[in-house]
C-alpha cells in the first residue's frame, strides 16, 4: 500500500468504533502541554526512553476508564505540582448506533473540519447550512488539587454533562499492556471485552446470589468456630448488627464476578489465563477482544514486544494493523516495528514534539531496515559506499563500537533519497547524521539541512567519496587500487578501465589487460579513469551501454565491502591525510556521543 492510500485509510472518521481524533494533554505526567491528531487504524509511537510515550496510552487509558474506580497520586500531576490540576480531553467520532444521542440527558455533536470541533451552524433565513465535517463529541477527565477526577461531556452550546462509566464501557478499551498478573480483559470487570463478549447482564447478580449462600462459617474449625460465635455474643452486647457468620464480599471497587476469569487446560489440570506467561495472556485479551459481536474498542498497547518471540510479534502487530479498531501502541523492537503495515508512524521528542513519519521513503525504510527508526542516533549514509567508509573510519578513529553507542548505520540508496529521508527525519528531530556525495543538486534544501545538523551532517565541497579520497593518491600507488583484499576483483577492475579506454582510443589494441598498458594508454587520465571506473558514471558510454558503465562501480568500491576497502587503501596509500582534516568535525561530533547520555522526564 503506497503513503497516499494509507493516509487516505488512517484519516477516515469512526467507520466502525470509536476513534479519537484529538487529544489534549495539560499538566499530566510527563507532560505540560500535548496535542496530538492520532489516525484510524494502527498508530505507531516510537521516541527515546522516557520521552513520554506511556504517559500518553495512560492518558487515554484514564479517559475512558471503564469505572469510577480510578485513584490518583502527587505522580500524575506534572512535575507533582497538583494546585493548577490536571487535564485530559478528546475529540472523539462514535458509531451512528451509540448510545451518546440517546442517553437520558443526550450530548450534542460537534463538527469536525480536520483540525478542530466546532459548533453545528444554525440556518439562515430558513436555508439549510451544510455541516462542516462529520458529527463528533468533546470528552474529558480532569484532575482537581485534591486529587479528585471530574468526567465530563462538553456540549457546543457551553454546557456540560457527565461522561458517564456506562457510556465509557460502551466507547470499550483494550490493554495491552505491563505484566499485570490480572488482566483485566480476561476476567468478568465490568467492561472488559469478556463482559463485552458474553453480553450477559444479568449474570453478575446471579453470581453475586449464588456466592451470598456460601456457608464460610461451616468450613472453619472447631476453635475458629467458637471464635466467631464469641464475637456473635460482644456484637449483641453492644447493640451491634450480630447472627454474624463468613461470606463472599466485595471490596471498594470491585465486584465478586471480577474474580472469574477464563481458564485453560494444561495437561491433567486447568489453570487461569491470568497465570500464564505475558505474551500468551497479552494475545489471549487481543483474541477475546476480536471476538466480540460488536463494537472496535480503542486498543492501547505499551511495548508490544513484551514476552513475544518474534514472530509472535509479527502476528500481533499484524493482527492490530489489519483490524478494525483504532490502536495506540508503543515498540523498541524492529520485528514489530516492520510488521506495522499499514500503519502511521509517529515520533515523540522528550514530551513537546510529535511528529508524522508517513511519506513513501519513510515506509520504505521502515521495511527495509526498521532499526533506523529505533536506534539512539541514526547515520544515514547516501550508498553502500559511504556506510562501509564511514563505518570503517568510526572504527579506527572513535574506537569504540557504535552499537555500543546506539549509533544505526543504514544505507540512504542514494542522494534524492537520503535528502527527503533526512529532511523528514530532521522534522520529527530524531537523533540524525549523515554522510553524502555532492552531486550540485538541491544546494538550498542541503544548505539548510546543515543549519540544523550542523557537524552531524558531513557532505563533501565536490564530487563523490572516490573521487574525494583517489584525488589525494599519489601517482605511484594508483596501481594498488586495482588490487582488492581477496584478488577477485582486480582482473575485473582492469577489464573495466580496458572498456573505457576503447571508447577514448578505438584505434589502440590491448594485447593485455595489465596495470602497465592501461597507464600507457591512459596517460595523464588515468587518475580520472579510475575514479569514473569506480563511480560508475555513465558519461561517454556507447549507446546501450550506460547501464554495463554503471556496474563497474560494483567491481571497485560499490557495496559495503568495498567502502571498507577504500577507507583501508586511504590510511594505507595516505590519502587520509588530507582527507581527515575536512572529516575531523563529524568525527567529533559522533565521538562526543561517548560522553553523553539521553535526557530523561518525569513518568515516560
Amino acid at each position: 500500500m503506497d503513503a497516499m492510500a494509507r493516509n487516505a485509510t488512517n484519516t477516515s472518521v469512526g467507520a466502525s468504533g470509536a476513534t479519537i481524533l484529538r487529544l489534549k494533554i495539560d499538566r499530566f505526567r510527563a507532560f505540560q502541554k500535548f496535542d496530538w491528531f492520532p489516525k484510524a487504524g494502527l498508530n505507531v509511537v516510537l521516541g527515546g526512553g522516557d520521552a513520554g510515550k506511556t504517559t500518553i496510552l495512560e492518558a487515554i487509558a484514564l479517559l475512558l476508564n471503564p469505572s469510577n474506580a480510578a485513584l490518583v497520586s502527587d505522580n500524575d500531576y506534572w512535575r507533582r505540582q497538583r494546585k493548577d490540576g490536571f487535564f485530559i480531553g478528546a475529540i472523539i467520532s462514535l458509531p451512528p448506533d451509540s448510545s451518546i444521542s440517546t442517553q437520558t440527558r443526550p450530548a450534542f455533536p460537534w463538527e469536525w473540519d480536520g483540525k478542530q470541533a466546532r459548533a453545528p451552524q444554525d440556518p439562515e433565513d430558513g436555508e439549510p447550512v451544510l455541516p462542516v465535517g462529520p458529527p463528533v463529541y468533546k470528552v474529558s477527565v480532569s484532575g482537581s488539587e485534591e486529587l479528585d477526577l471530574t468526567y465530563a461531556i462538553h456540549n457546543p452550546n457551553g454546557t456540560t454533562d457527565i461522561f458517564s462509566p456506562a457510556l465509557r464501557r460502551e466507547i470499550g478499551l483494550v490493554r495491552l499492556g505491563g505484566d499485570d498478573r490480572h488482566d483485566r480483559d480476561l476476567r468478568l470487570v465490568q467492561g472488559s471485552a469478556l463482559d463485552r463478549l458474553l453480553g450477559d447482564k444479568a449474570l453478575r447478580s446471579r453470581l453475586t446470589a449464588k456466592f451470598s449462600d456460601v456457608d464460610v462459617k461451616a468450613e472453619l474449625q472447631s476453635e475458629a468456630q467458637k471464635e466467631i460465635n464469641q464475637l456473635n455474643t460482644t456484637f449483641g452486647e453492644r447493640a451491634l448488627p450480630h447472627d454474624l457468620g463468613l461470606g463472599l464480599s466485595a471490596a471498594q471497587g470491585q465486584s465478586i464476578s471480577a474474580l472469574i476469569g477464563l481458564t485453560a487446560a494444561i495437561e491433567e489440570s486447568r489453570l487461569p489465563l491470568s497465570s500464564w506467561g505475558s505474551g500468551t495472556r497479552r494475545l489471549a485479551s487481543l483474541a477475546v477482544t476480536q471476538a466480540c459481536r460488536s463494537g472496535c474498542p480503542i486498543t492501547l498497547v505499551d511495548e508490544a514486544e513484551r514476552g513475544l518471540e518474534p514472530y509472535r510479534q509479527r502476528k500481533l502487530v499484524t493482527e492490530l494493523a489489519e483490524g478494525p479498531s483504532q490502536v495506540v501502541m508503543t515498540t523498541h523492537s524492529a520485528p514489530a516495528l516492520a510488521a506495522a503495515e499499514p500503519a502511521t508512524i509517529w515520533y515523540l521528542s522528550q514530551g513537546h514534539v510529535i511528529a508524522e513519519l508517513s511519506s513513501a521513503r519513510v515506509v520504505q525504510l521502515q521495511q527495509r531496515d526498521p532499526e533506523a527508526f529505533l536506534s539512539r542516533l541514526t547515520l544515514v549514509g547516501e550508498g553502500p559506499t559511504e556506510v562501509g567508509f564511514i563505518q570503517e573510519v568510526l572504527a579506527r578513529e572513535v574506537g569504540t563500537d557504535l552499537l555500543d553507542l546506539g549509533v544505526r548505520l543504514c544505507d540512504g540508496q542514494g542522494n534524492t533519497f537520503t535528502l527527503e529521508l533526512l529532511e523528514e527525519f530532521n522534522k520529527a528531530k530524531l537523533g540524525l547524521a549523515a554522510f553524502v556525495d555532492c552531486e550540485g543538486d538541491n544546494t538550498k534544501r542541503w544548505a539548510d539541512l546543515k543549519a540544523t545538523m550542523s557537524d552531524f551532517l558531513f557532505q563533501w565541497p565536490t564530487g563523490c567519496t572516490e573521487a574525494n579520497v583517489i584525488a589525494h593518491i599519489d601517482d605511484d600507488r594508483l596501481e594498488a587500487l586495482l588490487v582488492d583484499p581477496e584478488e577477485t576483483q582486480t582482473q575485473p577492475r582492469l577489464a573495466s578501465l580496458v572498456e573505457r579506454l576503447r571508447v577514448l582510443e578505438p584505434e589502440t589494441t590491448f594485447p593485455k589487460h595489465d596495470f602497465t598498458t592501461i597507464a600507457a594508454v591512459a596517460g595523464d587520465r588515468l587518475r580520472a579513469l579510475i575514479v569514473a571506473a569506480a563511480s560508475g558514471d555513465s558519461d561517454g558510454a556507447p549507446e546501450g551501454q550506460a547501464k554495463t558503465w554503471k556496474k563497474h562501480g560494483r567491481r571497485w568500491f560499490k557495496s559495503l565491502e568495498g567502502g571498507r576497502e577504500l577507507a583501508d587503501k586511504a590510511y594505507a596509500l595516505g590519502a587520509m591525510m588530507a582527507v581527515k582534516p575536512q572529516l575531523q568535525p563529524f568525527i567529533n561530533a559522533l565521538a562526543a556521543l561517548t560522553a553523553t547520555t539521553p535526557k530523561a522526564t518525569q513518568n515516560g
